[in-house]
């Protein structure tokens, strides 16, 4: 009984923050692939600044991959 007690406080605990890359990071990222274009700069910001997941998986890549990558999702 103990056990279940603490078990169920844990449910009672904030949840920790999750993390959040300052849009001007993003924005110096895209900045650095070469040849791309302003435009397609834009339109990427707009998708990463809303979804980190995609943000990490941009950095994940070599940077040769990033622009085609970038613009497959847009």
């Amino acid at each position: 009984m103990k056990d279940s007690f603490h078990d169920a406080m844990k449910s009672l605990e904030p949840l920790p923050t999750p993390q959040v890359t300052p849009p001007a990071e993003i924005l110096a990222t895209l900045e650095m692939i070469p040849d791309f274009a302003r435009a397609d700069i834009l339109r990427s910001y707009g998708k990463l600044i809303l979804r980190e997941r995609l943000y990490q998986a941009l950095l994940e890549l070599p940077m040769d991959f990033r622009k085609e990558w970038l613009l497959m999702l847009n």
